[in-house]
């Protein structure tokens, strides 16, 4: 799209290797290029490209993706960042949440745009509501807010046990007592919870 190249080219920091219309030429251009960032509308004209999102990672592992859709509804939005996506942005959001966008997943961070954080806010503010009803729900202990943190960053239970220096059968055990004292059940209830707190895990996002 005319718009998106001028965004992207008018600081200089960009390179436009490639413009792709369906998901085969997709996959063709992220193995040839491994580019350092690839924005990504779901709906390409061979299907939809979160489909093909876990291959393009396979292929590309250091691509950061960051999804431009007209999409809005959490589903969509719960799917795509649930395979893998780092960022998602609408397309009616405006230059500055395009550039902000761009910088903050090219860093490493995970990104929504303000329509999409709006979404998710009221429907975890319903979530937490909901919680709160249970008086003994109990605070997260310092490991447990360290696993909850690095499962939301996208690590198998393998990776966690490696970076702190456990087995994985210790996780396993952490990530149980997690999920009983959020009461949760889902890993994507989990994701969100620590997307909607993540002031709980400032001390987190700093170490790890």
């Amino acid at each position: 799209h005319d718009m998106w190249g001028a965004v992207l080219t008018s600081g200089g920091n960009c390179n436009i290797k490639a413009s792709v219309a369906t998901c085969t030429e997709l996959k063709e251009k992220v193995s040839q290029h491994k580019p350092d960032i690839v924005l990504l509308d779901i709906v390409l004209a061979d299907g939809s490209s979160l489909d093909c999102l876990e291959k393009l990672k396979e292929l590309s592992p250091k691509t950061k993706y960051l999804i431009v859709s007209a999409y809005t509804d959490l589903p969509t939005i719960k799917k795509a960042f649930g395979i893998g996506a780092d960022g998602y942005l609408t397309k009616t959001s405006s230059l500055k949440e395009i550039t902000e966008a761009i910088e903050q997943v090219k860093s490493g961070k995970k990104y929504q745009c303000r329509e999409v954080q709006e979404l998710i806010s009221s429907v975890f503010l319903e979530d937490k509501q909901s919680l709160e009803g249970n008086k003994k729900r109990e605070e997260l202990t310092k490991k447990e807010k360290e696993i909850a943190y690095l499962i939301y960053k996208g690590l198998s239970a393998k990776d966690i046990a490696a970076k702190l220096g456990v087995s994985s059968k210790t996780v396993d055990v952490h990530r149980h007592h997690i999920y009983q004292k959020l009461g949760l059940k889902k890993l994507s209830k989990l994701i969100w919870y620590v997307q909607g707190s993540l002031h709980l895990f400032s001390e987190m996002s700093s170490k790890i």
